[in-house]
């Protein structure tokens, strides 16, 4: 009896090997990604990236005649396959689906690329640039440095045949967000157009250095953040192009909803009624970043730093005012509020403001570098240290 356990075991091994063995064969690896999912309306290539440890074939479902494959086949793992696809002139978004499936069929794996609508170009005149520091004196500007990194950007847009400034930034090349973004407000740059959604790359800065904003952010390492505008969109309603260059991911930053639809809206709105009973507000929405321990990822995986707290500066003229407030026409308010959930309901009031030196001993920043070449420094300096707790006008 012994000898027929020792029998049937030597007999059992190798088909429990061979049984093993085939169990193998059906756990095929596949997988297929692509560098870019989400691309604009211009002509252009991704990577397609396969990871296989076997042969495979690879389609466009359904076909299209607007996009193709580099290779069709191949075997094991393939990083670099490109998937060109031409413009899209249309005005609708159009997708297509890449279909990996291994030798033999046993497994498949796919992969989705959206194409944006076509999106109108500015008009003629329509302008700007980068430059390691701001080659211009306008009244809105925080001081810049050629020294440290970052580049200004500025944004021009064509206004009854006109070349006006829509709006600057300051690009933070590692953290993929613009440090501030100053713009003026005034009646010339609000209509009655509604948001133009054109989300792209700012057109100054290369595109693999700034955020990849189309189709929103991925989770990062605190949950779900939208795309956050520091221009808001309703602050350029006047024509086309100046909403459009306000969907750059250069003037955007990762912003919790409850915080971006709540409290920093009614903030978006109380500037707006300042603007309206004056002639023009210079403003600066800028971001803080130290102390930010969590981030999104763009649609290329890109970390993208979620501020810690953001701030407004606006900077009121009203030569023309009957109130007796301000120096020379001009007053200062600065807003700073924590980047964190809020309820819906919560509201700006004067509890979030405080003078405009109070925040640049905050940020360590020249807010309004300019204001003494307009004024004089003993005005601007008068107009700095003001409180904007104790006037009324602002509230």
């Amino acid at each position: 009896m012994r000898r027929f356990f020792h029998y049937l075991s030597g007999m059992m091994l190798p088909l429990l090997c061979l049984l093993q063995a085939c169990g193998g064969v059906e756990d095929v690896r596949l997988e297929l990604s692509l560098s870019e999912p989400e691309v604009t309306c211009d002509a252009g290539s991704v990577f397609a990236r396969v990871l296989s440890e076997t042969s495979w074939e690879l389609e466009i479902v359904p076909p299209v005649d607007w996009a193709s494959l580099q290779t069709m086949s191949g075997s094991g793992s393939k990083n670099s396959i490109i998937l060109s696809y031409s413009a899209n002139r249309g005005s609708a978004a159009r997708t297509l689906t890449v279909v990996a499936t291994a030798a033999g069929g046993k497994a498949t794996a796919s992969a989705t690329l959206r194409q944006g609508a076509y999106v109108e170009p500015a008009p003629s005149g329509a302008q700007g640039g980068r430059a390691a520091s701001a080659p211009y004196r306008w009244l809105e500007l925080p001081a810049t440095s050629a020294a440290d990194g970052m580049d200004f950007l500025w944004h021009m847009v064509d206004v009854n045949g006109k070349a006006v400034r829509n709006y600057s930034c300051y690009w933070n090349y590692s953290d993929r967000v613009s440090m501030w973004v100053a713009y003026p407000l005034c009646g010339l740059y609000l209509g009655s157009l509604s948001r133009s959604d054109a989300w792209g790359f700012d057109p100054f800065l290369p595109a693999a250095s700034q955020q990849n904003v189309g189709g929103g952010y991925w989770d990062g390492n605190n949950g779900h953040y939208d795309r956050g505008h520091q221009l808001p969109s309703a602050d350029r309603t006047a024509n086309y192009a100046m909403n459009a260059a306000t969907f750059y991911g250069t003037n955007m930053t990762p912003q919790k909803n409850s915080f971006n639809a709540g409290l920093w809206a009614s903030l978006e709105s109380k500037v707006r009624d300042w603007s309206r009973s004056s002639d023009t507000l210079y403003v600066v929405t800028g971001c803080v970043l130290d102390g930010a321990k969590y981030y999104a990822l763009d649609r290329a995986s890109n970390k993208i730093t979620a501020p810690a707290a953001y701030y407004k500066a606006v900077l009121r003229y009203a030569p023309s005012s009957s109130t007796g407030l301000g120096h020379s026409g001009y007053m200062g308010c600065a807003v700073w509020m924590e980047h964190k959930e809020t309820a819906s309901s919560a509201k700006m009031d004067k509890t979030y403001s405080m003078s405009i030196d109070a925040l640049e001993q905050k940020l360590g920043i020249d807010l309004f570098v300019n204001l003494p070449d307009k004024v004089g420094k003993s005005v601007a300096d008068q107009i700095e240290a003001e409180d904007p707790q104790k006037i009324s006008w602002w509230w």
